[in-house]
């Protein structure tokens, strides 16, 4: 599984993790997330990949239901600080 202090650019892909599924008939868990804290804290919980779920992002940007308020850059913006959550010196 996930290991915090490996950089963005050594996780497996999407592609890598779906065939380790298909060929060892194991579930993929995707645990979804809206912001960089809780993508650092499923990786420590030892998960490979998360989703970021968009009704998480509104809420946790705006605190509101998602309705559409967030446009596709900001969700980008977000979606971008949760794959870089990991790549932040960790004795900050």
């Amino acid at each position: 599984m996930g290991d915090l202090i490996e950089s963005a650019s050594h996780r497996p892909s999407l592609r890598q993790l779906l065939h380790r599924a298909r060929d060892t008939r194991e579930p993929l868990l995707l645990p979804g997330c809206c912001d960089a804290l809780d993508a650092r804290i499923i990786e420590q919980a030892g998960f490979d990949a998360v989703y970021m779920t968009g009704f998480g992002a509104t809420a946790g940007l705006l605190a509101r239901p998602d309705v559409g308020l967030i446009g596709l850059h900001e969700m980008a913006d977000n979606a971008c600080l949760l794959y870089t959550s990991d790549a932040a010196d960790d004795s900050l």
